[in-house]
């Protein structure tokens, strides 16, 4: 992710990615207390996905 990871960024994000990943719930896609990395990692399992997949397609959107 090559931009800085803010909250106008994220949310902006979580929408192209709800989008695309119907699956994807809206507490899937919460920031909590935690790192960007366990956010993503945590995404990136719940699509079936590897990290860096998932790298791959947020750089894509």
């Amino acid at each position: 992710m090559n931009k800085e990871f803010d909250n106008v960024y994220w949310n902006d994000l979580k929408i192209k990615l709800k989008l695309k990943y119907s699956q994807l719930t809206n507490a899937d896609l919460q920031f909590r207390h935690g790192t960007q990395d366990d956010l993503l990692r945590m995404i990136a399992n719940r699509l079936g996905k590897t990290r860096r997949e998932l790298q791959v397609i947020i750089d894509n959107l």
